[in-house]
């Protein structure tokens, strides 16, 4: 009886194993003839339902302001869902235009990475258009301590002196802090100063773009200016009128730093202390 339990198991795994070989025979064909019918090469195996289409793509890293030439580009096939929105599919487009911003390799080129020279040297090429560049009166405590650089954005303080003010004593007067502008850029530090970059080429509707965080772009060499007695602010036309006339009679002008990439506004009261001299 044993004996023919023993035959009947070795029956059973002999069929299972004849029902594996056939299953991998089965894969194994059915392997071949995928890639048969998609041509046998490599690169067949990343097709993408859907489709692609071509895009512009760098074949190298490129720096922000450089002229582009024919051995930077290339057309390249992409999945249509990997597509990025504006991309270029003719390298006779851009070559010979300027980038914007840096390029990373094999990054998909689009119309606001790439633009024309801004004409003239110094901050008229860095002003963005509407915008005005005026300078703040600071010291080393006020500017942060020295730390700020071109590129930064910061909010605007001053504290100014009130004095004969109803409820006041002779001797008395009040400090007042105020939020005068927030969410300002720096363009300049004392003489270290952002530089023309390019200008980023106009949309589809007719409008142009940037995705570059500052007006121009940073020297490649940049210290911070401790000693520094000024800073160039990008202000509007309304914003130039109100900083100037604070400074006119602001015991102080503060420069506050705010996080990078930061662009909120807070509503904040003024801040007022009374004083006895």
């Amino acid at each position: 009886m044993a004996r023919t339990r023993q035959l009947k198991l070795a029956n059973t795994n002999g069929l299972l194993l004849l029902l594996a070989v056939v299953a991998g025979l089965v894969a194994a064909v059915i392997v071949f003839i995928v890639v048969s019918e998609s041509g046998g090469d490599g690169d067949s195996a990343t097709t993408v339902a859907g489709g692609t289409a071509p895009a512009l793509v760098a074949t190298q890293s490129i720096s922000a302001g450089t002229t582009i030439t024919e051995e930077m580009v290339k057309v390249v096939d992409v999945p249509e869902s990997l597509l990025v929105s504006g991309v270029y599919a003719d390298a006779d487009l851009v070559v010979g235009e300027v980038s914007t911003v840096a390029i990373g390799a094999s990054e998909q080129i689009t119309r606001l990475k790439i633009g024309l020279l801004v004409p003239g040297q110094g901050l008229s090429g860095v002003v963005a258009p509407g915008m005005r560049a005026v300078s703040v009166q600071v010291d080393e405590v006020t500017a942060v301590g020295g730390n700020l650089l071109p590129g930064d954005r910061v909010d605007i303080l001053v504290t100014t002196r009130i004095e004969r003010a109803p409820g006041l004593a002779e001797d008395e007067y009040i400090l007042r802090t105020t939020t005068l502008l927030q969410d300002v850029e720096v363009l300049s530090v004392a003489q270290e100063a952002q530089e023309p970059a390019a200008q980023a080429a106009a949309t589809e509707d007719g409008e142009a773009g940037s995705a570059s965080y500052t007006s121009g772009q940073l020297p490649e060499e940049i210290t911070e200016q401790p000693r520094a007695r000024t800073l160039t602010l990008s202000l509007t036309l309304e914003q130039a009128v109100i900083l100037v006339t604070e400074q006119e009679y602001a015991e102080r002008v503060w420069a506050v730093l705010r996080a990078f990439g930061d662009d909120s506004i807070a509503e904040v009261a003024p801040y007022e202390v009374t004083i006895i001299e």
